[in-house]
């Protein structure tokens, strides 16, 4: 039996810096999410977001590696006060991941950001963020009109031409072709063509206000050196990754409130090397497909 006290963590090795992360408003959000991994609470005061000198130096620096996609992440991303500016300075060198709660994209926002788009030759993908495609179930967990607010986002951004991908944590346990399929009925029934490459399920993160709200990881939810054998090391986000946050760079979005995840101060100096010894880590080896980048 492994314990705590014998176990030593497998590590995984970065192979090339292809998804680099920012995180925009650390935990500054508009909602607050009874699962967040990251305990964001709309009530939050102090409010911190990612400096553009931080950004445009990492953007500089992302120049000596393979970067493909850029991650704007949050809380709500939306709400830094140069979100405009952000989207255009990495829309210039390389295609761009937003995840939002969609809480802000009215149509104007959604035509405006189809005009961003159109400027230029890398894409503007939107990952947002809802539970379940029944209304009553996405309110218990996010909040009270929440979900028709998430659907009215998702309306908007596909008049102006963009096929958001939806972002499903699965709190009920269902399988993913049950949720993916009532997520393909709810939308064609509001006259959009979704698929079911178009909807990311993901497990919950037993981090932040989950562990208060529902469980948290036991003693035996880590990754054994077995474990990881038989896992695509390419299915890992610390494979290919990494965050830029106001205090520095870390291996996960998910371990940005932990300081075990930092591996760096910059992309001039970070480690390529990280050791899988917490609770996070194991829910990716039980998750078939990539947690956190796009599933493409």
């Amino acid at each position: 039996m492994i314990t705590q006290l014998s176990f030593k963590a497998p590590s995984v090795k970065l192979n090339r810096l292809e998804n680099l992360w920012f995180q925009l408003s650390n935990s500054t959000c508009n909602l607050s999410c009874k699962h967040c991994y990251l305990s964001c609470n709309a009530s939050e005061k102090n409010k911190q977001f990612l400096g553009l000198d931080k950004i445009k130096k990492a953007l500089e620096d992302a120049k000596e590696h393979e970067i493909q996609e850029i991650y704007l992440n949050g809380g709500e991303p939306l709400q830094h006060p140069d979100i405009n500016t952000i989207i255009r300075l990495c829309l210039n060198k390389f295609n761009v991941t937003l995840i939002t709660n969609g809480i802000l994209i009215n149509e104007k926002k959604a035509r405006f950001l189809r005009q961003i788009d159109q400027e230029r030759d890398n894409d503007l993908l939107f990952r947002v963020s809802i539970d379940h495609y029944d209304e009553e179930k996405n309110d218990s967990i996010r909040g009270r009109g929440i979900y028709k607010k998430a659907v009215n986002a998702i309306q908007n951004l596909y008049r102006y031409g963009f096929v958001p991908i939806i972002s499903v944590v699965n709190l009920w346990e269902e399988s993913d072709t049950e949720l993916k399929q009532g997520f393909i009925s709810l939308f064609s029934g509001l006259d959009m063509e979704f698929d079911e490459s178009d909807i990311k399920v993901i497990p919950p993160i037993k981090l932040g206000e989950y562990a208060k709200n529902f469980e948290i990881y036991n003693d035996n939810e880590i990754v054994s050196s077995e474990d990881l054998a038989k896992c695509d090391l390419k299915k890992f986000d610390c494979f290919n990754s990494r965050v830029i946050t106001p205090q520095g760079v870390y291996v996960c979005p998910l371990l940005i409130n932990d300081p075990r995840g930092k591996v760096g101060n910059s992309l001039k100096d970070f480690s390529k090397e990280f050791y899988l010894e917490l609770g996070s880590c194991y829910t990716c080896t039980q998750h078939k497909d990539n947690l956190l980048n796009n599933s493409y």
